[in-house]
């Protein structure tokens, strides 16, 4: 099952498909922006449930959601062709270079580093319910208002990232060099821009100007470390833009090997997606969990 559109080629430099030279597939997916549509469920079941209107309801919201995002996850992970550099230079100097394609799959141990890393923060965000509960006022007395203005800069950066780099896909597909060197530097200074503001700006004055530190009480531990935890594969996924940008400059990519841009920007959707749990519950989600 895919929401995405694939072609499979037909002779080199025909009209009709001048997506798909040398055969290879050519997809474009519409994943980020049905997971990212369908997080508004998260907030729905979550206030269901907080509020006592519907537990079953908001189960079933929830388990919607995840069903969406473990088949998001399933599908990625088909795609991504997966060959070293040093393979790509044996190949060309053989002529071999057009079926490169067709070599190895970086599908299952990208697929189970997902998972973990999945399994990591559902664990995180349980145990922060599980004892968010036991207080009878929330937030604790003595907690400073948590502007959102950064957070909503930050996710606006995310989104802005997430539908570049998969710009970035389509335009390498189509042969579109300028769109693909343009269009790393450019989601690598957004996710960048994303950790600057985290680390430089936003912890600072919450340390510094309002006192609020890791160990104030329950929300401060709980709300550096989430944020925390979130902002370390911020800065990872970072890095790995970074040598994304410095191969897309070098024309190492190619329509036919790309696995590690197709990896890095599944997990840089995997990095949205566990944000937006993190506005919701710090931010955007104060009535909801007052």
């Amino acid at each position: 099952m895919s929401f995405g559109v694939g072609w499979m080629g037909g002779e080199k430099g025909t009209a009709g498909d001048a997506d798909a030279r040398h055969g290879e597939e050519v997809f474009y997916t519409a994943w980020p922006a049905i997971i990212g549509l369908s997080f508004g469920l998260v907030a729905a079941a979550i206030l269901l449930i907080i509020k006592g209107l519907s537990t079953l309801g908001g189960l079933l919201l929830l388990g919607y959601f995840f069903s969406l995002l473990a088949l998001f996850i399933y599908t990625e992970i088909q795609r991504w062709p997966v060959v070293s550099e040093a393979t790509i230079r044996r190949y060309r100097e053989s002529g071999l270079g057009e079926g490169l394609e067709a070599i190895g799959s970086a599908g299952l141990p990208v697929g189970l580093f997902l998972v973990t890393e999945a399994l990591f923060f559902g664990t995180a965000f349980s145990v922060y319910f599980l004892f968010r509960f036991q207080f009878a006022v929330w937030p604790p007395p003595g907690s400073p208002h948590l502007d959102d203005l950064i957070p909503r800069i930050q996710t606006l950066s995310l989104i802005m990232s997430s539908i570049m780099i998969e710009a970035v896909i389509w335009g390498l597909k189509r042969g579109r060099a300028l769109l693909v060197r343009a269009g790393v530097v450019v989601t690598t200074s957004l996710a960048a821009l994303f950790a600057i503001l985290q680390f430089g700006i936003e912890w600072p004055k919450l340390l510094f100007e309002e006192g609020f530190t890791f160990t104030s009480n329950f929300l401060a531990t709980s709300f550096y470390l989430l944020t925390g935890i979130h902002g370390s594969h911020v800065v990872a996924g970072v890095g790995a833009f970074a040598v994304v940008t410095a191969r897309a400059f070098k024309g190492h990519f190619t329509p036919g090997s790309h696995g590690f841009l197709e990896g890095t920007a599944t997990y840089w959707h995997f990095v949205h997606i566990v944000w937006l749990f993190l506005f919701i519950l710090f931010w955007e989600g104060g009535l909801i969990f007052r």
